[in-house]
């Protein structure tokens, strides 16, 4: 009897142990500072679902990107010592600032003024202010300020990127974005949030400006090795839009009503990926399945505007399709190969980013440069500013606007 009753008191040691270890990258102050018990679980509205036929899309295929071009803006990005970038993730414009995400030693931020002139490049190290770890950037409108995501903490710059405090966070996540009171922040899956107890699930974490944790959703997938999308929320003046990778569904949360809605579902099904593939294993299991085959994919790369959408599908075969929706009319255009006029139009058929009404695509200088010139569409002060670029110079940012279609 004693031997099991001994026997039962180490089983209950070591299940208390493991669960330490689990939490031992959070206090039970931050754990507390969640109020976990207060916290609720988003129900995701249906009612107002719209299919979107992918299928036409699926192969190699051109469209006439020119003819949808309204208006065309450029901002070359100064090219100094300091200012030069690697390939670029993120872009943010605010009213005064544009922020780049770059590759620069695993993750950096260079700040420029909205007329592309270099202010600074926020240092990386270890120190206060410095980066280490970076994941994502958001900007905060309502204080005027930039934040940037380093593993386990959110650090907060001034709008010039002068260094103002650190938050650590008491979960783990891939990308957040600002909402007026409080933030998103999005998972990728469940691992890392054991502490979260019969939450750790969720994959989208709504929280006040303290980082009480108000509410939950968006069950996580099985999605095993994951392909980076880099981005699961888009945030366009508070029209915050959420995606999964492998999911067909692209959701919109509404901070005004505290709403989680299913609004479109892309239809690929001819050339899907099957699901009973999911989870993969390891990054070679998905390279052969998808090579072998011609599946598409989605991992959840998005674009929004006041009036248009912007669909990304993946082919390992063939490459990535672009596929533009007008919210309209509800038409679809795009392809694999954009036609345009190199007299007229840079190649920015695949945008990165956006800006209000504007979608914003990165075009680097070359020798085609000077065939614009001439163009009818590009005003002629920013003709100038592109006059005398060269292949070693920054890229540009292209901002343009789509026709109604």
């Amino acid at each position: 009897m004693q031997k099991c009753i001994f026997l039962i008191l180490m089983a209950l040691l070591a299940g208390c142990t493991n669960q330490q270890k689990q939490n031992s990258r959070y206090t039970q102050e931050q754990i507390a500072s969640l109020y976990l018990d207060s916290t609720t679980t988003l129900k995701t509205e249906t009612d107002s679902m719209i299919k979107i036929n992918l299928n036409p899309f699926l192969q190699r295929q051109h469209f006439d990107f020119g003819a949808l071009i309204k208006s065309i803006k450029i901002i070359p990005l100064e090219s100094t010592d300091e200012s030069l970038l690697d390939n670029i993730y993120k872009v943010i414009v605010s009213d005064s600032h544009i922020y780049i995400q770059d590759n620069l030693k695993g993750g950096g931020i260079a700040i420029f003024c909205k007329d592309g002139k270099f202010i600074k490049r926020v240092p990386y190290g270890q120190g206060p202010g410095e980066l280490s770890r970076l994941y994502d950037i958001a900007y905060d409108k309502g204080n005027n300020e930039l934040i940037a995501y380093e593993h386990s903490f959110l650090t907060f710059f001034t709008a010039s990127g002068e260094f103002i405090r650190e938050e650590k966070l008491p979960f783990g996540f891939y990308n957040f974005t600002v909402i007026p009171d409080g933030y998103i922040f999005k998972t990728i899956d469940g691992r890392g949030n054991s502490h979260l107890e019969y939450l750790k699930d969720y994959t989208l974490f709504i929280t006040d400006r303290k980082f009480k944790l108000k509410s939950v959703g968006m069950y996580c997938l099985p999605m095993g090795k994951v392909i980076s999308g880099h981005d699961y929320l888009y945030n366009n003046n508070h029209n915050v839009i959420v995606t999964q990778m492998y999911s067909d569904t692209v959701y919109q949360y509404i901070s005004k009503t505290k709403e989680l809605k299913a609004r479109y579902v892309l239809d690929y099904s001819k050339k899907k990926l099957p699901e009973h593939y999911l989870p993969f294993e390891t990054y070679n299991d998905f390279d052969r399945v998808v090579k072998q085959n011609d599946y598409y994919y989605y991992i959840g790369r998005y674009l929004d505007t006041e009036t248009h959408h912007v669909f990304f599908l993946e082919n390992y075969n063939i490459g990535r399709t672009v596929i533009y929706r007008d919210k309209q009319s509800g038409n679809l255009t795009g392809g694999t190969n954009a036609d345009y006029n190199m007299n007229e139009t840079p190649p920015v058929a695949f945008p990165i980013s956006t800006s209000d009404n504007w979608l914003i695509s990165v075009y680097l200088p070359n020798q085609n440069t000077p065939l614009l010139f001439n163009s009818p569409i590009i005003s002629d002060g920013d003709k100038l500013k592109i006059k005398n670029l060269t292949e070693d110079d920054n890229p540009v940012l292209v901002f343009f606007e789509l026709k109604d279609f």
